[in-house]
């Protein structure tokens, strides 16, 4: 099995291609230039409802950028106030939030094994994280970052917005090009023995397992067990399978039984299965985060789903 090596160039202008313009007033989604799309998935702009939500887990490091407004979230007993430019890590738990009334959010989730082609550090190390972006880089990366932070100042504008970003990524990126991706893995064979992985990278088991954890932030075991309910959720909330039963529903997905889905839902969104029908289906706020399109959710979070 091979891994890209080497960047693909591009000028700038033709890095910005905001792409499906969505309501003007709710959301963007927006597709990264040519020279990114490797390295990331397809960005999303979003007015938050004000108020309390709980975001499920997220297998990927996602940027969030608080483009107006504020959002707090809750780190240990106490809220903290995110900052304007963060690079969130995969999370293994829901987490609670707040956020301001009017706040917008630009967010950008990482494709499996491509952060360290952006900002030098593995997916490992900012599990259950949130860093302010200039807590991250150095020296010239930090230059770009004020750049950015001063164009995203001066504009509400969508496209703007999105092309002061990309032009931070696409530095971040170009310093980078001589760097190899991390390990990855196509989702078709996150289900294959680790033994045999190993076999197919030319590494031994214990290599394979190390360089997994590194690029995923988690084990094969445990990135496996979060990925069946995170694809689970996905394919409720894009309609794919109806809630008729949840026993029947638990043995389609790979479930022991319907109290082992109910484990997981809880322990990766933190609802219960009744309260996560029940917020589907109601036009509730703090359900927000489950309310995205069939046609979008492959496009922000690729085939892992969230």
């Amino acid at each position: 099995m091979t891994v890209e090596t080497n960047a693909p160039t591009c000028t700038m202008d033709t890095m910005i291609s905001p792409g499906d313009a969505l309501h003007p007033q709710s959301e963007w989604l927006f597709q990264p230039p040519p020279a990114l799309a490797d390295c990331v998935c397809h960005g999303l702009i979003k007015n938050l409802p004000g108020g309390p939500y709980l975001l499920p887990a997220g297998l990927q490091p996602i940027f969030l950028l608080v483009l107006d407004g504020g959002i707090r979230f809750l780190h240990g007993d106490r809220q903290q106030q995110m900052a304007r430019l963060n690079l969130c890590g995969g999370t293994q738990g829901p987490r609670q939030a707040w956020a301001a009334p009017g706040t917008r959010i630009l967010t950008l989730s990482v494709k499996p094994g491509q952060l360290r082609r952006l900002i030098d550090m593995p997916a490992a190390t900012i599990v259950d994280c949130r860093s302010p972006l200039d807590t991250l880089l150095r020296g010239e990366d930090l230059g770009e970052l004020a750049r950015c932070e001063t164009a995203l100042a001066v504009t509400r504008d969508p496209s703007q917005q999105i092309a002061a970003f990309f032009r931070l990524l696409f530095s971040l990126r170009r310093r980078r090009a001589g760097l190899d991706a991390d390990l990855h893995l196509p989702i078709d064979l996150l289900a294959t023995a680790p033994g045999e992985l190993a076999d197919r990278f030319g590494i031994s088991q214990r290599q394979f397992e190390r360089r997994f954890l590194a690029s995923y932030g988690q084990s094969l075991r445990s990135f496996r067990q979060q990925l069946r309910c995170s694809r689970l959720i996905a394919a409720c909330i894009c309609g794919q399978r109806r809630i008729d039963s949840w026993a029947g529903l638990a043995a389609e997905a790979g479930y022991f039984d319907q109290s082992h889905l109910h484990h997981d839902l809880q322990r990766f969104t933190g609802h219960t299965p009744g309260q996560l029908a029940a917020g589907l289906a109601r036009d509730d706020p703090a359900f927000w985060p489950y309310r995205i399109a069939s046609t979008r959710m492959g496009q922000l979070f690729g085939p892992s789903g969230y």
